[in-house]
């Protein structure tokens, strides 16, 4: 799905990405780790086209990623990003219904199946009590949500989450990511995700991708490269794994 070849990105007296190779498979969900400042977001940022000026190839379903224009290239990946801001005062229902304009002909309006997917998504996620508030109006959680929900209704192929549950409480960062999850099992979605919390790693990635300054230092199946003798070398922090119904979660300490 993504192949990518010595991937180099600098900014003035600042290498940030020092040569990154990664072969991303359809219908997994990858979890990039990695210290504050190793260049997580920036990677995720080069993957889906955002940033440009960087040195490698980076090929997207068999296609270079220079040959996407921006409208092909976002009806194949949507990204959640860390925070969404905007000082316009969209409602959430027009933010919901941008999710569907890179499959839209130009000065055409929704179809039924486009109205059918939004709607689809709306109860799934339970947003219809939030569809005439404005964006501007929500909470940091709320507006995650929401962005969520419109990259879930823009029907891609690929899935970027950066950091993407940090502003939600437990109930809808879990409840998000199961309905991803399930997606990734039931329609072969590609998924990548910047993680902090090791945990939601074990339990919803097939794999994971450890970066540190900058470079991928370890990566592989979840159960075989989430250890504490990894997370010791990515962080510097002890840990300790503990397995419950054959789900492992990590203890991190001092």
């Amino acid at each position: 799905m993504i192949n990518t070849k010595d991937i180099k990105y600098s900014v003035p007296g600042m290498d940030i990405i020092k040569g990154v190779d990664i072969h991303i498979k359809k219908g997994k969900f990858y979890g990039i780790l990695g210290p504050n400042g190793s260049g997580k977001t920036t990677l995720l940022d080069i993957l889906a086209g955002i940033i440009e000026g960087y040195s490698g190839d980076i090929d997207i379903d068999g296609k270079s990623i220079g040959k996407y224009s921006k409208k092909e290239l976002a009806k194949v990946l949507a990204l959640v990003p860390q925070n969404f801001d905007t000082t316009f005062p969209f409602s959430v229902e027009e933010v919901l219904e941008m999710g569907r304009y890179p499959h839209k002909k130009k000065f055409s309006y929704g179809s039924r199946d486009d109205k059918k997917i939004i709607d689809d998504v709306v109860d799934e996620l339970e947003l219809k009590d939030m569809l005439s508030k404005k964006v501007t109006d929500l909470s940091g959680g709320e507006r995650q949500r929401v962005v969520f929900g419109k990259a879930l209704i823009q029907d891609t192929q690929l899935l970027f989450l950066d950091e993407s549950t940090s502003n939600l409480d437990p109930y809808y960062a879990h409840s998000l990511l199961t309905k991803v999850r399930g997606r990734v099992d039931d329609r072969g979605l590609t998924v990548i995700s910047v993680f902090h919390d090791f945990n939601l790693a074990s339990l919803y990635c097939d794999e994971v991708i450890f970066i540190k300054e900058g470079k991928v230092v370890k990566s592989g199946e979840t159960p075989h490269t989430l250890t504490p003798e990894n997370i010791k070398y990515v962080f510097n922090v002890n840990s300790k794994m503990m397995e419950d119904e054959n789900r492992k979660f990590v203890i991190p300490y001092m």
